[in-house]
């Protein structure tokens, strides 16, 4: 994640870790907690992945505590000192052993000593209050975000904070008309098939009358048929302006079976996916992974990954609103659908996915959106951003 990422700010002691002088080759050291790779010796460093315990065989160690290890990523670094750990976000502190404890109070990002351990989830720490347990798998409690949902009638969010992976969803099962959401699903099919040159989205397509739909867009209004598009600005157009012609001329040449296998090779559900890609069925959780799926390609060195993340950056009719960059995909249909699916590229970035059955275009409709926004922002940055 090349961007946004690489700039979170972290309240962690002055530490710095320095690439090794001294190296040591074909060590072999057991890891008998859950542990992160990072890319640089450094927990400021990009996170790649997560990892059980195990005996790992390094290639290098670093008088600093890291040792370099392959994984099925790559090579990366793991911290190797038993005694010590990151802390990635704000997180519960416990007297005793056991979730059904209240917490005596918080502890934000930081490293902490280990003092003792139990099982693979929970460490004794030192704090200003004493010794005290974490639970390295605490939630921050959401009862405060159920309650406001309530209040809004039929509609569905998915949360998801992008660095810890931490998800909250709220009426997950109700599936909804997808309006114009997977547009940007099925942007990112060819997009990546782009990437792999099985399709140039430079050659152009010819604006037909089978092509035309009614609905959004500027297409119709401002172009006859016969007009040549490149492929390359239909997906502009689908994307920044909910362009329902320009959709139906990529999906016109496209097809659709390969998108709905694509879906399925992502793990969403393929039998959602409908002829038009804008009549299909959505849940808020086909929308978030949608959402994590685009992110990591437009956070990648992709030939479009930044050309795309524009796009969505660019939407004409965001409802998901932020103080900090949202990339959405927008979809509405009366009375059925008014949905957005965002990125919100705060210190922590994140995803957020409202799908609702209204109207909408109301000012209450803004209204609503916003406060929904707002209160996931304030959350997103109380949990999992520590200056």
């Amino acid at each position: 994640m090349k961007r946004f990422l690489g700039l979170v700010a972290v309240a962690v002691v002055a530490m710095v870790f320095a690439q090794p002088e001294e190296v040591y080759a074909s060590l072999s050291h057991d890891i008998s907690w859950e542990f992160y790779v990072y890319s640089e010796p450094d927990f400021r460093a990009q996170r790649i992945a997560r990892f059980l315990p195990q005996r790992v065989n390094l290639l290098y160690r670093n008088e600093y505590g890291w040792g370099q290890m392959r994984t099925y990523h790559g090579d990366y670094w793991v911290y190797l000192n038993s005694n010590r750990r990151f802390i990635e976000r704000k997180m519960g502190i416990f007297e005793n052993i056991g979730v059904d404890d209240v917490p005596v109070s918080h502890i934000n990002s930081q490293m902490v000593s280990i003092l003792d351990r139990y099982g693979s989830s929970w460490i004794q720490v030192d704090t200003w209050l004493g010794p005290k347990w974490v639970y390295l798998n605490y939630s921050p409690s959401t009862y405060a975000l159920d309650q406001m949902l309530r209040r809004f009638g039929s509609l569905s969010v998915y949360f998801e904070n992008l660095e810890t992976g931490f998800v909250y969803t709220f009426n997950p099962n109700a599936v909804y008309f997808s309006a114009s959401v997977p547009k940007a699903s099925f942007a990112l099919y060819l997009y990546q098939r782009a990437e792999r040159d099985e399709i140039d989205i430079n050659t152009y397509l010819t604006y037909t009358s089978a092509d035309f739909f009614g609905g959004s867009g500027v297409i119709r209004h401002r172009y006859g048929t016969g007009t040549p598009f490149s492929q390359r600005e239909l997906l502009r157009l689908n994307l920044s302006y909910s362009d329902n012609i320009a959709t139906t001329m990529l999906r016109r040449h496209h097809g659709i079976e390969g998108y709905r296998q694509f879906v399925a090779s992502i793990g969403g559900n393929p039998n959602h996916v409908r002829y038009n890609i804008f009549n299909s069925n959505l849940t808020v959780g086909d929308a978030g992974l949608f959402a994590r799926e685009i992110f990591n390609y437009t956070e990648s060195d992709g030939r479009y990954s930044e050309e795309f993340r524009q796009h969505l950056l660019n939407n004409n009719y965001p409802f998901i609103v932020s103080d900090y960059p949202v990339a959405s995909k927008t979809g509405w249909t009366r009375p059925h659908a008014w949905h957005d699916m965002a990125i919100i590229y705060a210190p922590s970035p994140y995803i957020l996915v409202i799908l609702s059955r209204r109207n909408g275009w109301t000012a209450q409709d803004y209204q609503d959106f916003a406060e929904i926004s707002m209160a996931f922002q304030e959350f997103n940055k109380i949990w999992f951003y520590s200056q």
